[in-house]
């Protein structure tokens, strides 16, 4: 993103904190469970992975999973609900916005980027959430708590901020992208709904396949997912996930210039299209 861009959105910082308060307000104001809802949509993709684990053990005829396995889904289901959310919300933002954007002029990628930082107050709830939940772990396990305390837990805010800014970077593109061809907002639906099977999220590269699973780590979510659990569970980072991890690197900084700049250019047709 240019330092141009980077300086009209902080100036006009007031504007994304105000989208961003509302939208929080409004996605819960009718909402009977409220925040709960932040708790709930982790919890139910961690019980069906959970599910999903059981029937393959069953299927394969394997041993059941064990706490490791169940924690391993707990890591990567809650980041991948961030990353789902965030590229869901932000993609469909400026159609929720066509006022807005076509009445007063603001930087526009305001817009996605409050829906971004909307999805991003939900993630911190289940965040804090699954934290507890591993620090109960922790202390109650002690030295048979699957949780593995070491250095290595450094690499948890890299590995987030990884997912978030691919994700944002998606959801700006998107979101440019789904207000003029509003097919695009199906294709998000449904690839976001399947994605989460050929994520990692709820086995390891190696569980898929023991010669050829790495090859699920070419879909760039998965390094990042995979290497939290290792750091957690494991605490090391396996050389080969080191590569992958490199490559989603690449990725998200290639997402994120090419998601920015479709949005340029689609930005002058934005009235045509609203």
């Amino acid at each position: 993103m240019p330092l141009n861009t980077i300086k009209q959105i902080v100036a006009y910082r007031e504007l994304l904190i105000a989208l961003t308060y509302r939208d929080i307000q409004v996605k819960y104001k009718q909402a009977v469970m409220g925040v709960a809802w932040a708790f709930f949509m982790p919890v139910l993709a961690i019980t069906s992975g959970i599910l999903f684990r059981l029937v393959m053990s069953w299927y394969r005829s394997e041993s059941l999973p064990v706490a490791a396995d169940i924690v391993g889904v707990m890591v990567k289901s809650v980041p991948w609900l961030a990353f789902a959310a965030i590229v869901g919300a932000a993609s469909t933002s400026l159609i929720g916005n066509v006022e807005l954007i076509t009445k007063i002029y603001f930087p526009r990628e305001v817009v996605p980027l409050s829906a971004t930082l909307s999805a991003l107050f939900d993630f911190a709830i289940s965040l804090t959430g699954l934290v507890v939940v591993l620090a109960i772990l922790v202390l109650v396990g002690g030295d048979k708590s699957p949780i593995v305390i070491s250095i290595q837990l450094l690499w948890v805010p890299v590995l987030l901020a990884t997912l978030i800014l691919m994700a944002t970077g998606l959801g700006i593109g998107l979101s440019a992208a789904n207000l003029i061809f509003r097919d695009v907002k199906y294709i998000v639906q449904v690839v976001l709904q399947f994605g989460i099977l050929f994520s990692l999220v709820y086995f390891t590269y190696t569980e898929v396949h023991a010669n050829y699973g790495w090859l699920m780590l070419f879909n760039p979510i998965a390094p990042p997912l995979e290497a939290l659990r290792m750091v957690l569970l494991e605490g090391y980072i396996d050389p080969l996930l080191h590569k992958f991890l490199a490559y989603s690197g690449v990725v998200t900084a290639v997402v994120i210039v090419f998601g920015h700049a479709l949005f340029t250019k689609a930005e002058s047709m934005f009235a045509e299209y609203a």
